[in-house]
Protein backbone atom coordinates (compact mmCIF):
# COMPACT_ATOMS: atom_id res chain seq x y z
CA UNK A 1 0.00 0.00 0.00
CA UNK A 2 1.33 3.43 -0.96
CA UNK A 3 -0.05 6.85 -0.07
CA UNK A 4 0.71 9.46 -2.69
CA UNK A 5 -0.24 12.93 -3.83
CA UNK A 6 0.33 14.86 -7.03
CA UNK A 7 -0.36 18.56 -7.27
CA UNK A 8 0.32 21.99 -8.69
CA UNK A 9 0.16 25.23 -6.70
CA UNK A 10 0.89 28.95 -6.62
CA UNK A 11 4.53 28.37 -5.70
CA UNK A 12 5.22 26.75 -9.05
CA UNK A 13 2.57 28.02 -11.48
CA UNK A 14 0.84 31.33 -12.31
CA UNK A 15 -2.95 31.66 -12.50
CA UNK A 16 -2.93 30.95 -16.23
CA UNK A 17 -1.57 27.44 -15.59
CA UNK A 18 -3.56 26.74 -12.41
CA UNK A 19 -6.75 27.74 -14.17
CA UNK A 20 -7.17 24.73 -16.50
CA UNK A 21 -6.64 22.36 -13.55
CA UNK A 22 -9.31 23.98 -11.35
CA UNK A 23 -12.15 21.54 -10.59
CA UNK A 24 -15.53 23.01 -9.56
CA UNK A 25 -17.23 21.35 -6.55
CA UNK A 26 -20.00 19.88 -8.70
CA UNK A 27 -17.34 17.93 -10.66
CA UNK A 28 -15.46 16.51 -7.63
CA UNK A 29 -17.29 13.18 -7.53
CA UNK A 30 -16.97 12.68 -11.27
CA UNK A 31 -13.23 13.38 -11.15
CA UNK A 32 -12.67 11.14 -8.12
CA UNK A 33 -14.47 8.35 -9.92
CA UNK A 34 -12.33 8.92 -13.01
CA UNK A 35 -9.21 8.73 -10.86
CA UNK A 36 -10.41 5.50 -9.24
CA UNK A 37 -11.60 3.78 -12.41
CA UNK A 38 -8.74 4.65 -14.70
CA UNK A 39 -5.80 3.80 -12.46
CA UNK A 40 -6.82 1.14 -9.96
CA UNK A 41 -6.67 3.64 -7.09
CA UNK A 42 -8.44 2.37 -3.97
CA UNK A 43 -8.99 5.70 -2.17
CA UNK A 44 -8.82 9.35 -3.26
CA UNK A 45 -9.46 12.89 -2.00
CA UNK A 46 -9.40 15.92 -4.32
CA UNK A 47 -8.43 19.39 -3.08
CA UNK A 48 -9.01 22.23 -5.57
CA UNK A 49 -8.78 25.87 -4.43
CA UNK A 50 -7.75 29.16 -6.00
CA UNK A 51 -4.10 28.38 -5.21
CA UNK A 52 -3.79 24.64 -5.73
CA UNK A 53 -5.14 21.45 -7.25
CA UNK A 54 -3.97 18.30 -5.44
CA UNK A 55 -5.09 14.68 -5.62
CA UNK A 56 -4.40 12.48 -2.57
CA UNK A 57 -4.72 8.75 -3.10
CA UNK A 58 -3.88 5.25 -1.92
CA UNK A 59 -2.93 2.50 -4.32
CA UNK A 60 -1.57 -1.04 -4.22
CA UNK A 61 -0.51 -0.86 -7.86
CA UNK A 62 2.58 0.68 -9.47
CA UNK A 63 4.35 1.09 -6.14
CA UNK A 64 7.63 1.67 -7.98
CA UNK A 65 5.97 4.67 -9.67
CA UNK A 66 3.47 5.96 -7.12
CA UNK A 67 2.96 9.29 -8.91
CA UNK A 68 2.03 7.86 -12.30
CA UNK A 69 -1.69 7.61 -11.53
CA UNK A 70 -1.90 11.17 -10.21
CA UNK A 71 0.12 12.66 -13.05
CA UNK A 72 -2.02 10.90 -15.64
CA UNK A 73 -5.21 12.10 -13.96
CA UNK A 74 -3.87 15.66 -13.75
CA UNK A 75 -2.79 15.77 -17.38
CA UNK A 76 -6.21 14.60 -18.52
CA UNK A 77 -7.69 17.71 -16.87
CA UNK A 78 -5.76 19.96 -19.24
CA UNK A 79 -4.27 17.98 -22.15
CA UNK A 80 -3.78 21.15 -24.21
CA UNK A 81 -1.47 22.58 -21.54
CA UNK A 82 0.41 19.35 -20.84
CA UNK A 83 3.87 20.55 -21.92
CA UNK A 84 3.68 23.64 -19.71
CA UNK A 85 2.11 21.97 -16.67
CA UNK A 86 3.87 18.61 -16.43
CA UNK A 87 7.32 19.96 -15.39
CA UNK A 88 5.67 21.99 -12.60
CA UNK A 89 3.86 19.09 -10.94
CA UNK A 90 5.12 17.87 -7.56
CA UNK A 91 4.57 14.57 -5.81
CA UNK A 92 5.00 13.09 -2.33
CA UNK A 93 4.68 9.55 -1.01
CA UNK A 94 3.82 8.05 2.40
CA UNK A 95 5.19 10.27 5.21
CA UNK A 96 5.92 13.00 2.67
CA UNK A 97 2.16 13.14 2.03
CA UNK A 98 1.45 13.60 5.74
CA UNK A 99 4.08 16.34 6.06
CA UNK A 100 2.83 18.26 3.01
CA UNK A 101 -0.86 18.02 3.91
CA UNK A 102 -0.14 19.12 7.49
CA UNK A 103 1.81 22.15 6.25
CA UNK A 104 -1.07 23.04 3.94
CA UNK A 105 -3.68 22.61 6.69
CA UNK A 106 -1.65 24.70 9.15
CA UNK A 107 -1.46 27.56 6.64
CA UNK A 108 2.30 27.23 6.11
CA UNK A 109 2.01 26.52 2.38
CA UNK A 110 -0.55 29.23 1.66
CA UNK A 111 0.03 32.37 -0.36
CA UNK A 112 -0.92 34.23 2.81
CA UNK A 113 0.89 32.47 5.68
CA UNK A 114 -1.45 31.38 8.44
CA UNK A 115 -4.71 32.03 6.58
CA UNK A 116 -7.47 29.96 8.18
CA UNK A 117 -9.70 29.21 5.16
CA UNK A 118 -7.57 26.36 3.83
CA UNK A 119 -8.25 24.08 6.79
CA UNK A 120 -11.99 24.40 6.19
CA UNK A 121 -11.49 23.71 2.47
CA UNK A 122 -9.53 20.54 3.28
CA UNK A 123 -12.28 19.37 5.63
CA UNK A 124 -14.91 19.97 2.96
CA UNK A 125 -12.86 18.05 0.37
CA UNK A 126 -12.43 15.13 2.79
CA UNK A 127 -16.12 15.04 3.76
CA UNK A 128 -17.25 15.04 0.14
CA UNK A 129 -14.91 12.17 -0.72
CA UNK A 130 -15.87 10.26 2.42
CA UNK A 131 -19.62 10.64 1.86
CA UNK A 132 -19.26 9.29 -1.67
CA UNK A 133 -17.24 6.22 -0.72
CA UNK A 134 -13.76 7.30 -1.84
CA UNK A 135 -12.17 7.24 1.64
CA UNK A 136 -11.01 4.07 3.36
CA UNK A 137 -8.77 3.29 6.30
CA UNK A 138 -5.59 4.79 4.84
CA UNK A 139 -6.87 8.25 3.94
CA UNK A 140 -9.18 8.37 6.95
CA UNK A 141 -6.17 7.90 9.24
CA UNK A 142 -4.14 10.50 7.33
CA UNK A 143 -6.77 13.23 7.36
CA UNK A 144 -7.83 12.68 10.98
CA UNK A 145 -4.19 12.99 12.03
CA UNK A 146 -3.85 16.21 10.01
CA UNK A 147 -7.05 17.79 11.34
CA UNK A 148 -6.03 17.22 14.95
CA UNK A 149 -2.37 18.20 14.51
CA UNK A 150 -3.09 21.30 12.40
CA UNK A 151 -5.50 22.70 14.97
CA UNK A 152 -2.95 22.19 17.74
CA UNK A 153 -0.07 23.67 15.70
CA UNK A 154 -2.04 26.77 14.76
CA UNK A 155 -2.97 27.34 18.38
CA UNK A 156 0.44 26.70 19.94
CA UNK A 157 2.57 28.51 17.34
CA UNK A 158 0.38 31.60 17.19
CA UNK A 159 0.40 31.46 13.39
CA UNK A 160 -3.38 31.75 13.40
CA UNK A 161 -3.49 34.90 15.56
CA UNK A 162 -4.75 38.05 13.83
CA UNK A 163 -5.32 36.06 10.63
CA UNK A 164 -4.68 37.66 7.26
CA UNK A 165 -6.48 36.33 4.22
CA UNK A 166 -6.52 36.80 0.47
CA UNK A 167 -9.75 38.72 1.01
CA UNK A 168 -8.14 41.17 3.44
CA UNK A 169 -5.14 41.69 1.16
CA UNK A 170 -7.51 42.37 -1.73
CA UNK A 171 -9.32 45.08 0.20
CA UNK A 172 -5.97 46.51 1.33
CA UNK A 173 -4.96 46.74 -2.33
CA UNK A 174 -8.17 48.63 -3.11
CA UNK A 175 -7.32 51.10 -0.34
CA UNK A 176 -4.17 52.01 -2.26
CA UNK A 177 -6.29 53.03 -5.27
CA UNK A 178 -9.14 54.96 -3.59
CA UNK A 179 -9.40 56.97 -0.37
CA UNK A 180 -12.96 58.35 -0.56
CA UNK A 181 -14.82 55.12 0.16
CA UNK A 182 -18.02 56.70 1.58
CA UNK A 183 -18.67 57.93 -1.96
CA UNK A 184 -17.91 54.58 -3.62
CA UNK A 185 -19.95 51.55 -4.65
CA UNK A 186 -18.59 48.00 -4.43
CA UNK A 187 -19.78 45.05 -6.51
CA UNK A 188 -19.18 41.48 -5.36
CA UNK A 189 -19.46 38.77 -7.99
CA UNK A 190 -20.13 35.49 -6.22
CA UNK A 191 -21.48 34.75 -2.74
CA UNK A 192 -19.15 32.05 -1.45
CA UNK A 193 -16.74 32.03 1.47
CA UNK A 194 -14.24 34.37 -0.19
CA UNK A 195 -16.85 36.99 -0.96
CA UNK A 196 -18.21 36.75 2.56
CA UNK A 197 -14.74 37.62 3.87
CA UNK A 198 -14.36 40.44 1.37
CA UNK A 199 -17.73 41.80 2.51
CA UNK A 200 -16.62 41.74 6.15
CA UNK A 201 -13.43 43.68 5.37
CA UNK A 202 -15.31 46.19 3.21
CA UNK A 203 -17.69 46.92 6.08
CA UNK A 204 -15.03 48.98 7.89
CA UNK A 205 -14.68 51.27 4.84
CA UNK A 206 -18.27 52.59 5.13
CA UNK A 207 -19.01 52.31 1.43
CA UNK A 208 -21.89 54.19 -0.13
CA UNK A 209 -23.44 51.04 -1.61
CA UNK A 210 -22.86 47.30 -1.91
CA UNK A 211 -24.14 45.15 -4.78
CA UNK A 212 -23.88 41.35 -4.76
CA UNK A 213 -24.28 39.39 -7.99
CA UNK A 214 -24.68 35.62 -7.91
CA UNK A 215 -26.33 32.79 -9.83
CA UNK A 216 -28.56 32.19 -6.81
CA UNK A 217 -30.42 35.41 -6.02
CA UNK A 218 -31.27 34.12 -2.54
CA UNK A 219 -27.61 33.59 -1.63
CA UNK A 220 -26.81 37.04 -3.00
CA UNK A 221 -29.49 38.52 -0.73
CA UNK A 222 -28.12 36.69 2.31
CA UNK A 223 -24.72 38.31 1.73
CA UNK A 224 -25.98 41.77 0.76
CA UNK A 225 -28.70 42.44 3.33
CA UNK A 226 -26.58 42.58 6.53
CA UNK A 227 -24.77 45.58 5.04
CA UNK A 228 -27.82 47.19 3.50
CA UNK A 229 -26.80 46.14 0.00
CA UNK A 230 -28.93 44.74 -2.78
CA UNK A 231 -28.76 41.54 -4.77
CA UNK A 232 -28.82 40.83 -8.49
CA UNK A 233 -28.34 37.78 -10.69
CA UNK A 234 -25.33 37.32 -12.92
CA UNK A 235 -27.54 38.00 -15.92
CA UNK A 236 -28.18 41.49 -14.56
CA UNK A 237 -24.48 42.38 -14.32
CA UNK A 238 -24.25 44.39 -17.58
CA UNK A 239 -27.07 46.68 -16.39
CA UNK A 240 -25.37 47.46 -13.05
CA UNK A 241 -21.68 47.25 -13.86
CA UNK A 242 -21.35 50.99 -14.50
CA UNK A 243 -22.39 51.70 -10.89
CA UNK A 244 -19.38 49.91 -9.41
CA UNK A 245 -16.10 51.63 -8.49
CA UNK A 246 -14.68 48.50 -6.85
CA UNK A 247 -15.33 45.02 -8.17
CA UNK A 248 -14.33 41.81 -6.37
CA UNK A 249 -14.98 38.59 -8.31
CA UNK A 250 -14.78 35.00 -7.07
CA UNK A 251 -17.70 33.19 -8.68
CA UNK A 252 -17.27 29.58 -9.73
CA UNK A 253 -17.62 29.94 -13.48
CA UNK A 254 -16.15 28.15 -16.46
CA UNK A 255 -15.91 31.32 -18.60
CA UNK A 256 -15.15 34.98 -17.74
CA UNK A 257 -18.26 36.95 -16.83
CA UNK A 258 -16.54 40.31 -17.40
CA UNK A 259 -15.44 40.47 -21.04
CA UNK A 260 -13.80 43.45 -22.77
CA UNK A 261 -17.05 44.35 -24.53
CA UNK A 262 -19.08 44.27 -21.29
CA UNK A 263 -16.52 46.34 -19.38
CA UNK A 264 -16.03 48.81 -22.25
CA UNK A 265 -19.76 49.49 -22.37
CA UNK A 266 -19.82 50.07 -18.60
CA UNK A 267 -16.86 52.46 -18.81
CA UNK A 268 -18.62 54.54 -21.41
CA UNK A 269 -21.61 54.90 -19.10
CA UNK A 270 -19.21 55.81 -16.27
CA UNK A 271 -17.67 58.50 -18.53
CA UNK A 272 -14.42 56.56 -18.21
CA UNK A 273 -14.10 56.99 -14.44
CA UNK A 274 -11.49 54.57 -13.05
CA UNK A 275 -12.54 51.20 -11.68
CA UNK A 276 -10.69 48.72 -9.45
CA UNK A 277 -11.20 45.02 -10.27
CA UNK A 278 -9.86 42.20 -8.09
CA UNK A 279 -10.28 38.83 -9.80
CA UNK A 280 -10.03 36.09 -7.18
CA UNK A 281 -11.69 33.46 -9.34
CA UNK A 282 -10.13 30.28 -10.62
CA UNK A 283 -10.99 29.90 -13.43
CA UNK A 284 -10.73 33.66 -13.80
CA UNK A 285 -13.94 35.69 -13.78
CA UNK A 286 -12.41 38.55 -15.78
CA UNK A 287 -11.02 38.28 -19.30
CA UNK A 288 -7.30 39.27 -19.20
CA UNK A 289 -7.96 41.61 -22.13
CA UNK A 290 -9.74 43.96 -19.74
CA UNK A 291 -6.33 44.92 -18.30
CA UNK A 292 -5.46 46.82 -21.50
CA UNK A 293 -8.09 49.49 -20.77
CA UNK A 294 -6.41 52.55 -19.19
CA UNK A 295 -9.30 53.22 -16.79
CA UNK A 296 -9.17 49.71 -15.30
CA UNK A 297 -6.92 48.63 -12.43
CA UNK A 298 -7.16 44.84 -12.83
CA UNK A 299 -5.49 42.57 -10.30
CA UNK A 300 -5.44 38.77 -10.01
CA UNK A 301 -4.21 36.24 -7.47
CA UNK A 302 -0.73 36.60 -8.92
CA UNK A 303 -0.63 40.31 -8.02
CA UNK A 304 -1.13 39.50 -4.34
CA UNK A 305 2.26 37.80 -4.17
CA UNK A 306 4.19 40.94 -3.11
CA UNK A 307 1.73 41.62 -0.31
CA UNK A 308 1.92 37.96 0.64
CA UNK A 309 5.72 38.20 0.88
CA UNK A 310 5.39 41.03 3.38
CA UNK A 311 2.97 38.87 5.35
CA UNK A 312 5.42 35.97 5.34
CA UNK A 313 8.18 38.20 6.76
CA UNK A 314 5.89 39.42 9.54
CA UNK A 315 4.92 35.89 10.46
CA UNK A 316 8.39 34.40 10.11
CA UNK A 317 8.86 33.60 13.80
CA UNK A 318 5.44 31.98 14.17
CA UNK A 319 6.03 30.07 10.95
CA UNK A 320 9.36 28.72 12.23
CA UNK A 321 7.68 27.49 15.39
CA UNK A 322 4.91 25.92 13.34
CA UNK A 323 7.40 24.21 10.99
CA UNK A 324 9.17 22.63 13.97
CA UNK A 325 5.81 21.47 15.32
CA UNK A 326 5.00 19.91 11.95
CA UNK A 327 8.20 17.87 12.03
CA UNK A 328 7.49 16.65 15.58
CA UNK A 329 3.93 15.73 14.66
CA UNK A 330 5.04 13.82 11.55
CA UNK A 331 7.69 11.94 13.56
CA UNK A 332 5.06 10.91 16.12
CA UNK A 333 2.73 9.91 13.30
CA UNK A 334 5.48 7.74 11.80
CA UNK A 335 5.96 5.93 15.12
CA UNK A 336 2.22 5.42 15.38
CA UNK A 337 2.07 3.94 11.87
CA UNK A 338 4.96 1.58 12.65
CA UNK A 339 3.19 0.50 15.82
CA UNK A 340 0.07 -0.29 13.84
CA UNK A 341 2.07 -2.68 11.66
CA UNK A 342 2.29 -5.05 14.63
CA UNK A 343 -1.44 -4.93 15.39
CA UNK A 344 -2.52 -7.90 13.22
CA UNK A 345 0.26 -10.06 14.66
CA UNK A 346 -0.57 -9.04 18.23
CA UNK A 347 -4.25 -9.80 17.63
CA UNK A 348 -3.44 -13.20 16.13
CA UNK A 349 -1.12 -14.03 19.03
CA UNK A 350 -3.74 -13.05 21.61
CA UNK A 351 -6.43 -15.05 19.84
CA UNK A 352 -4.22 -18.16 19.77
CA UNK A 353 -3.40 -17.75 23.48
CA UNK A 354 -7.08 -17.28 24.36
CA UNK A 355 -8.01 -20.38 22.37
CA UNK A 356 -5.37 -22.39 24.21
CA UNK A 357 -6.54 -20.99 27.56
CA UNK A 358 -10.18 -21.91 26.87
CA UNK A 359 -9.31 -25.47 25.83
CA UNK A 360 -7.02 -26.05 28.82
CA UNK A 361 -9.50 -24.55 31.28
CA UNK A 362 -12.25 -26.85 29.97
CA UNK A 363 -9.98 -29.85 30.56
CA UNK A 364 -9.25 -28.70 34.13
CA UNK A 365 -13.00 -28.29 34.79
CA UNK A 366 -13.56 -31.80 33.48
CA UNK A 367 -11.06 -33.09 36.05
CA UNK A 368 -13.03 -31.37 38.81
CA UNK A 369 -16.28 -32.89 37.55
CA UNK A 370 -14.69 -36.36 37.69
CA UNK A 371 -13.69 -35.94 41.34
CA UNK A 372 -10.10 -34.71 41.10
CA UNK A 373 -9.08 -32.36 43.89
CA UNK A 374 -8.90 -28.61 43.21
CA UNK A 375 -5.15 -28.72 43.83
CA UNK A 376 -4.68 -31.41 41.13
CA UNK A 377 -6.88 -29.52 38.68
CA UNK A 378 -4.99 -26.26 39.26
CA UNK A 379 -1.63 -28.02 38.90
CA UNK A 380 -2.80 -29.56 35.61
CA UNK A 381 -4.07 -26.15 34.41
CA UNK A 382 -0.85 -24.31 35.19
CA UNK A 383 1.49 -27.02 33.89
CA UNK A 384 -0.44 -27.78 30.69
CA UNK A 385 -1.17 -24.15 29.82
CA UNK A 386 2.49 -23.23 30.25
CA UNK A 387 3.69 -26.10 28.08
CA UNK A 388 1.16 -25.40 25.35
CA UNK A 389 1.99 -21.67 25.19
CA UNK A 390 5.74 -22.19 24.95
CA UNK A 391 5.72 -25.34 22.81
CA UNK A 392 5.76 -23.71 19.37
CA UNK A 393 8.32 -20.99 20.27
CA UNK A 394 10.55 -23.69 21.79
CA UNK A 395 10.39 -25.84 18.64
CA UNK A 396 11.12 -22.80 16.42
CA UNK A 397 14.10 -21.77 18.57
CA UNK A 398 15.63 -25.26 18.47
CA UNK A 399 15.28 -25.34 14.69
CA UNK A 400 16.82 -21.86 14.48
CA UNK A 401 19.80 -23.05 16.55
CA UNK A 402 20.27 -26.12 14.35
CA UNK A 403 20.16 -23.95 11.22
CA UNK A 404 22.50 -21.31 12.64
CA UNK A 405 19.89 -18.53 12.68
CA UNK A 406 21.34 -16.75 15.70
CA UNK A 407 19.46 -13.54 14.85
CA UNK A 408 16.14 -15.25 15.61
CA UNK A 409 17.43 -16.49 18.97
CA UNK A 410 18.67 -12.99 19.88
CA UNK A 411 15.33 -11.51 18.76
CA UNK A 412 13.48 -13.99 20.98
CA UNK A 413 15.58 -13.03 24.00
CA UNK A 414 14.79 -9.37 23.31
CA UNK A 415 11.10 -10.07 22.64
CA UNK A 416 10.59 -11.99 25.89
CA UNK A 417 12.90 -9.77 27.97
CA UNK A 418 15.35 -12.59 28.83
CA UNK A 419 18.75 -11.97 30.37
CA UNK A 420 21.96 -13.83 29.51
CA UNK A 421 21.29 -17.56 29.09
CA UNK A 422 23.61 -18.69 31.89
CA UNK A 423 21.67 -16.58 34.41
CA UNK A 424 18.27 -17.85 33.34
CA UNK A 425 19.00 -21.57 33.43
CA UNK A 426 17.53 -23.48 36.35
CA UNK A 427 19.96 -25.95 38.09
CA UNK A 428 17.64 -28.79 37.13
CA UNK A 429 17.99 -27.83 33.47
CA UNK A 430 21.78 -28.15 33.64
CA UNK A 431 21.76 -31.68 35.06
Amino acid sequence: MTLALVGLNHHHAPVSLREPLAVPPEAFVRELRRMQDASGVDEAVLLSTCNRTEIYYETRLNQDQPFAAGQSWMMDLAPEARQAIEPLLYGYADLGVARHLLRVAAGLDSQVIGEPQILGQIKQAYELAHQNGFVGQALHGLFQFVFLAAKQIRHESGIGLHPVSIASLSVHLAEEIFDDFPARTALLIGAGDTMQLVSQHLARLHLSRLIVANRSLERARQLAQPQGGYAITLDELPAHLAEADLIFAAAQLTEPVLTPDVVRAALERRRHAPVFIMDLGLPRNVDPGVATMPEVFLYTLDHLESLARDNRRERHRAAETAEQAVERAVAEHALDLKGRMATPTICALRERAQKTRRATLEQALQLLRHGESPESALDFLAHTLTNRLIHLPTVQLREAAQEGRENLILAARDLFGLEDGSQDEHPRDRS
